[in-house]
């Protein structure tokens, strides 16, 4: 009896260490044994994901990682777990994320510089390194179902580097960049939480009403070192051929001349003395080029989306935001905006079929008493109202969630504003988030933020990808070949309801078969039913059309899980192969009897069976999870995995 006490406190303490700290536990019915099941690709003017859903990006930016902190300067005023959770919470299903070439390049040949310390917020980052920290980030987006574009700002690992025009400065050459991003590439291929690159920010012409080609980012089809055309299609089919399943996000540049030639060695840009024979637009949102000079990546084509960024006049007061625009109303001024910048510079690629694309910055300040408060306001309308109007070809991120952006401030703030758990002094700035970024953000019919994850929903408030809108639709696409399903027919008894389950742990291909099959999966209150077979694959047939019906999935050993409100009025497929229904193991029976919940009841139950094998007496197999018929530290990890979960925990799946 001793034994048994002494081994039980044994296992409970392995599971103990085995779940990690809360900050970064997993969520419910996170499955982390599969991270290459959320790369996108480009069909047409859509981003859609492998099973060619259409997918909608909305994000926003936030930085740190670019700045001499090396840190989301966030970190500084709040508990930056906390805001991870708000941010997901709020449905913003990316975060594109600024870094510098400098610091990816250090981690590429072992080098980690510190991040600054905020551990007196922040318990769980004490004594972590930069790229540990970054890690940490990275886990934490992935446990709330936020995905990463990550974003090179600038050369140097700056608080002002991205005033710096071009992607190599001093030490940071043009090879290293590329290297850097091939690095990353390799490093995260196996992990989907980042599912971009922007390859640089902004880039653009020296300051000054004189422009020097010679440090002026241009566009075309020179082997110019500042032509940005050829150093990012350069940089694309290196990164791709590491990792073929990134979005390559290319942004514009800040000047484009009027007959399509760069062959002024400088360039007179002043009212009075210049020539008037350049386009001008924001820093990395002219796009001109791409009419003359469109990126070329080859077989990597479909990876591709344009990326420019576009402000309101407190950032800077363009020509475009002169003259009517202060007088006009909002139709007026989305007229305005739309035939002096927007068309000709970036909406022409959308509006042509060549791609689609992201606004990677837009925003502003939404209080204050600055004069220009109110053409500013106008101008977060018409953008805000432009990307709902071209859904699924727009994609954007909203600049931005920092606190301490000076020009446009941040949804967070210090002024009015909602409280939050951990926030300390910082507040959800509603006004701004409410007015002009809640309203552009992927919402199903009910509501409920759709993220890009399709086993995490997003946050507390979000659904998995595709999880209950009405409004995702399937296009075609012959990139992406799901695994063959069988074809279930109907007859005239009924229709035949099908899909595919997996359990969220690993296994091998000689355990797969014991570990797949003898899943019940039953119509609830019907008497229909199947038991999966050793794919995981089951067949519900002669099922009754024109009606609605809770599906059960049970076997001895899992937690039971239930899917409401599936409505059969034809042949139904629930999952395919290639995204099956996830599973729980861990509700070991007690006497025969399962309670619905992995709890101590069960540590007990597997503990009376650790460390014994098939052929010892007492052995349980319904403990032998990953059936290598043995109950073992395997076994306990899985528990662990799942422990303190009940079937209400699963992760809604909207099939209608």
């Amino acid at each position: 009896m001793k034994k048994f006490v002494f081994l039980s406190f044994l296992i409970v303490t392995l599971i103990l260490s085995t779940m990690p700290s809360g900050a970064i536990v997993f969520a419910a019915g996170t499955d982390v044994t599969d991270p290459n099941d959320d790369w996108l690709h480009v069909e047409g003017t859509n981003i859609v994901d492998k099973l060619g859903n259409k997918v909608w990006i909305t994000g926003a930016n936030w930085f740190g990682f670019n700045c001499r902190e090396r840190m989301l300067l966030d970190s500084y005023h709040s508990n930056i777990v906390s805001d991870i959770e708000m941010v997901a919470d709020k449905g913003i299903n990316v975060v594109r994320m600024p870094i510098a070439t400098d610091l990816l390049y250090a981690w590429s040949q072992g080098q980690y510089p510190p991040s600054t310390d905020t551990s007196y917020n922040n318990a769980d980052l004490a004594g972590l390194n930069s790229f540990q920290l970054f890690n940490f980030m990275l886990q934490n987006f992935k446990r709330v179902g936020i995905k990463v574009i990550l974003d090179v700002h600038s050369a140097e690992t700056d608080n002002q580097g991205h005033t710096y025009p071009v992607w190599f400065k001093d030490s940071i050459t043009e090879d290293i960049f590329k290297a850097a991003w091939v690095w990353a590439a390799n490093q995260y291929k196996n992990d989907d939480t980042i599912i971009g690159f922007d390859l640089k920010n902004e880039p653009h012409t020296n300051t000054g009403n004189l422009k020097i080609l010679s440090q002026c980012a241009i566009w075309d089809n020179s082997n110019r070192a500042t032509n940005w055309k050829r150093a990012a299609q350069e940089t694309a089919l290196k990164v791709l051929d590491v990792n073929p399943n990134l979005l390559i996000f290319v942004e514009g540049v800040e000047m484009y001349p009027k007959d399509g030639l760069f062959d002024d060695e400088s360039i007179d840009t002043s009212p009075w003395t210049g020539k008037n024979d350049y386009y001008s637009d924001w820093w990395g949102g002219n796009l001109r080029g791409v009419k003359d000079n469109p990126i070329n990546l080859g077989k990597y084509q479909k990876q591709l989306v344009y990326s420019p960024h576009d402000y309101g006049p407190m950032v800077y007061e363009q020509p475009w935001f002169q003259g009517d625009f202060a007088t006009a109303d909002d139709a007026q001024a989305s007229k305005i905006l739309y035939e002096q910048c927007w068309r000709d510079n970036w909406a022409y690629i959308m509006e042509n079929g060549i791609s689609p694309l992201l606004v990677g910055e837009w925003g502003g300040k939404t209080e204050g008493s600055d004069p220009l408060l109110d053409s500013n306001e106008k101008y977060l309308r018409a953008m805000r109202d432009y990307i709902i109007a071209n859904k699924y070809k727009l994609h954007h991120t909203f600049w931005c969630i920092n606190i301490d952006s000076s020009d446009t401030d941040g949804l967070l703030t210090r002024g009015e504003g909602t409280a939050f758990p951990g926030g300390r002094d910082l507040k959800w700035n509603d006004n701004k988030y409410d007015n002009y970024l809640l309203p552009a953000l992927w919402k199903n019919n009910e509501g409920k933020f759709i993220g890009l994850d399709h086993k995490v929903p997003l946050g507390k408030n979000g659904v998995l990808i595709g999880g209950g809108s009405a409004t995702t639709t399937t296009t075609p696409t012959a990139t992406v070949t799901p695994t063959t399903t069988p074809t279930p027919t109907g007859n005239v008894s009924g229709f035949t309801v099908s899909g595919y389950l997996k359990p969220g742990f690993n296994y091998t291909s000689s355990q797969a078969s014991s570990v797949l099959k003898g899943f019940k999966v039953e119509l609830a209150d019907t008497g229909l039913s199947a038991i999966s077979d050793e794919k995981g694959y089951f067949e519900i047939k002669n099922v009754p059309g024109n009606k609605t019906y809770k599906v059960m999935i049970n076997k001895a050993g899992y937690l039971e899980r239930g899917i409401d409100s599936v409505i059969i009025n034809g042949n139904r497929e629930l999952s395919r192969e290639t995204l099956p229904i996830d599973v729980w193991a861990g509700d070991v029976p007690v006497k025969q009897v399962q309670d619905g919940s992995i709890n101590m009841a069960d540590v007990i139950e597997l503990a009376k069976s650790f460390n014994k094998t098939s052929s010892d007496s007492g052995f349980s197999d319904y403990a032998d999870f990953n059936k290598d018929n043995s109950v073992n530290m395997a076994d306990v990890v899985i528990l662990a995995s799942s422990f303190n979960k009940t079937s209400s925990d699963y992760p809604s799946i909207n099939l209608q």
